[in-house]
């Protein structure tokens, strides 16, 4: 027996999406994560660890605008090659060369005690924008 879509305190996304079969969804879904995972990779030269470090710093302007408190600007915390290295398993020397080219292409900035912040050259909009089809184009029902 179905529990209404009231009592589980959430309704569908879209009509029928709860009865599409589970293969094709997933199918749909890896085709638009793979189709992301490719754009990423041309924007990051073919380098998604650049794209994993990168991310990083967009998660962590995120929870500060989520846990923030409203109207109180406060400057980004810098990130230096060591703490990413252990935050993404990337090794720390790989980690240091890819900053710094990430730095170099405007994606981050680096201040003078080398740590480093979210540039403006692709910031959370266009992340969304990016990513948007991995959450709505995927779980749309066939027509």
């Amino acid at each position: 027996m179905a529990v209404p879509a009231e009592a589980r305190g959430w309704s569908e996304p879209s009509p029928g999406y709860l009865d599409q079969d589970a293969q094709r969804f997933f199918y749909r879904w890896g085709g638009q994560l793979s189709a992301s995972l490719i754009r990423i990779r041309a924007r990051f030269d073919g380098d998604l660890d650049q794209y994993v470090l990168y991310l990083t710093f967009l998660l962590s302007e995120l929870a500060e605008t989520i846990n923030g408190e409203a109207g109180v600007a406060r400057p980004p915390r810098g990130l230096n090659a060591l703490s990413l290295s252990e935050i993404t398993g990337i090794p720390r020397e790989s980690a240091r060369r890819k900053l710094l080219i990430l730095a170099a292409n405007g994606y981050l900035n680096r201040d003078a005690d080398g740590l480093f912040t979210l540039g403006d050259r692709y910031g959370l909009d266009a992340f969304f924008t990016e990513l948007k089809p991995l959450f709505w184009d995927a779980i749309r029902t066939p027509r």
